[in-house]
């Protein structure tokens, strides 16, 4: 971390860079990396810098950062959910996109909620919930597609 650092700082790149999530950090149901669910949008810009790109649409307001696999979805202007799309990125557990939805069943046994997906018939949303954050675990039916981290609420 220190040759990290002093490169950065070396360069004239903002310290904060430094300490980017990288899929080395595993998704929480809190965050990711120095990234935690509740940060305000100005402790976002701090930790991930000028690459931070925010976007409002009709359905949310998401903000992107340069990792084409990992966004952010934030509501009144706080983190409120993590979203991954592939990549390296994986859960605490060792879940990731691409994982089977039989090893989701195996990492997180009989706290997981099976529900219907809302696009895909055939699929399932496999969520572990605690009683403020979840994972989110969308499947084809048989293989992760898509996961979520955040608020309860947000996932």
């Amino acid at each position: 971390m220190t040759r990290r650092l002093l490169l950065c700082s070396h360069l004239g790149a903002p310290p904060a860079l430094a300490r980017l999530p990288s899929p080395r950090n595993k998704v929480r149901f809190d965050g990711v990396g120095p990234l935690r669910i509740g940060m305000a949008e100005p402790a976002l810009r701090k930790i991930l810098g000028p690459a931070l790109r925010i976007e409002t649409h009709d359905s949310g307001v998401y903000a992107t950062w340069g990792d084409p696999h990992l966004g952010l979805v934030l509501i009144d202007g706080k983190l409120a959910r993590i979203d991954v799309a592939g990549g390296r990125w994986r859960t605490v557990g060792g879940a990731r996109v691409g994982s089977l939805e039989s090893e989701i069943r195996d990492i997180f046994k009989k706290r997981i909620e099976s529900r219907s997906h809302s696009f895909d018939p055939r699929g399932h949303v496999l969520v572990v919930a605690s009683k403020l954050y979840a994972l989110a675990f969308e499947t084809d039916g048989d293989i992760v597609t898509a996961l979520r981290a955040g608020l309860r609420t947000a996932v």
